[in-house]
């Protein structure tokens, strides 16, 4: 397939990528000294969002045409429920000593957002704000385990679960999907989805920065 939409959006999107790479959590996360209460809040905060994040997924699979994709995207709806509890259960008992953060502004921003997204928006607009999510993820993946030593770092796991080929596969399909959608749509419906992808795509940056900021709701 001929990417045409995603291509011009990657291209856009480039310097937010960027600044996820440059950022604190990123940074040390790939050092290795990311403090564990970072890492523990930034667990918490991903297990909240992927709990709505496989919902939407789920709803998505629903409004496809095409029933190949609508497996597809049920399938990764399952895989993201599958890998929220693997991740939140291999860090769980080792960062048990801190209390449980409760959802925090960026986390309720960026779910609301998704999900507001998929109940107003049309569906090609609903892949293109929950593709972000797969893409970012892998480019950050690759780009720790380009730079690590896995065998003997603290969060190898989080890195080879990102990094790793099936995860890679998925996000390969995740956006061939959505291109076909854009490829089959108006360019005002495409313009909706690329505003869509570079909001999310910010939201990454800041899911982020939240967790190395321990971001609480103001008193």
């Amino acid at each position: 397939m001929h990417y045409q939409w995603f291509k011009q959006v990657i291209d856009k999107v480039a310097p937010i990528v960027e600044a996820i790479e440059n950022q604190n959590f990123i940074k040390e996360l790939c050092e290795g000294n990311l403090s564990k209460e970072r890492f523990h809040f930034y667990i918490h905060q991903d297990s909240y969002y992927l709990n709505t994040y496989g919902k939407v997924l789920a709803s998505i699979s629903t409004q496809l045409s095409n029933q190949e994709h609508a497996s597809d995207f049920m399938q990764f709806a399952n895989e993201t429920i599958a890998v929220e509890k693997i991740l939140h259960q291999e860090f769980a008992e080792e960062l048990n000593n801190y209390p449980a953060p409760e959802k925090s502004p960026t986390c309720n921003l960026y779910t609301g957002y998704l999900s507001e997204v998929f109940t107003y928006q049309s569906v090609e607009v609903s892949l293109a704000a929950v593709l972000p999510c797969f893409w970012i993820y892998k480019e950050v993946g690759d780009y720790l385990l380009n730079k690590v030593e896995l065998e003997n770092h603290p969060y190898k796991k989080w890195i080879a679960t990102y990094g790793g080929e099936d995860f890679a596969n998925a996000v390969r399909r995740a956006t061939e999907i959505t291109e076909y959608y854009a490829q089959n749509t108006t360019e005002k419906v495409r313009e909706e989805m690329t505003q869509a992808f570079l909001k999310t795509a910010q939201m990454e940056w800041m899911f982020w920065n939240s967790a190395y900021k321990l971001e609480k709701w103001p008193v």
